[in-house]
């Protein structure tokens, strides 16, 4: 099984949902996927097979459910600044998370969110790339320019009448029968690609099944 530990500044290493409705989010990524999900106080790990392949928590008061992609950084105080140095902004730390290390989220110039995760031990994602994992990811923008060390993505503009975002690619044993299921489950086909397909889960969270 493909094992990824650890990730060089500028490379996505965690990905966690933000839920609008934990119990139903649960219950279509489970059905989805087959995750199960272990709670640490307030923030939960996604589990596949007994490892961890994500994080869930609540989305704060006014915003919208979301996959967030974070990247690896040496010095998240550092991060911050250059965020804003940039033209983004930080909405959030850098705050601890437990003894593993610090993070912050932000917008970057076009105002696509995203965080930066400073870890205290090779940390991340571990598994990855296998059916129920995420496989890849993509940034749509208008300036590539504002992440100068970026690795292990896509870079495009945002496809017609979508906002610049991070989409987390998810791999699946089948992708047509997934996309199927996720209909089933509530979800909606966003657009389709020769090796994906762009959904939004019932409370509209953008992901890509491949």
């Amino acid at each position: 099984m493909p094992i990824h530990e650890h990730y060089r500044p500028g490379t996505p290493c965690w990905v966690d949902y933000g839920a609008l409705d934990p119990a139903g989010a649960r219950a279509f990524y489970g059905e989805l996927f087959g995750w199960t999900f272990r709670d640490e106080g307030g923030y939960a790990f996604i589990e596949l097979g007994g490892r961890v392949v994500g994080g869930f928590g609540r989305v704060p008061p006014g915003l919208p459910a979301s996959w967030n992609t974070y990247l690896a950084t040496p010095d998240a105080q550092a991060a911050a600044t250059e965020v804003k140095e940039r033209g983004g902004s930080v909405l959030l730390g850098p705050v601890p998370a437990g003894r593993d290390g610090r993070l912050l989220f932000a917008l970057d110039a076009c105002g696509a969110p995203f965080g930066l995760w400073e870890g205290r031990r090779p940390a991340g994602i571990v598994l990855v790339g296998e059916p129920g994992t995420w496989c890849g990811h993509e940034l749509w923008t208008y300036d590539a320019a504002f992440y100068p060390e970026l690795h292990e993505a896509e870079v495009m503009p945002p496809p017609e009448g979508m906002s610049p975002c991070w989409v987390t690619f998810f791999a699946t044993a089948g992708r047509a029968a997934t996309a199927a299921r996720a209909v089933d489950l509530g979800a909606t086909i966003v657009s389709g690609r020769d090796h994906a397909t762009i959904v939004r889960d019932p409370w509209g969270a953008l992901l890509a099944l491949a």
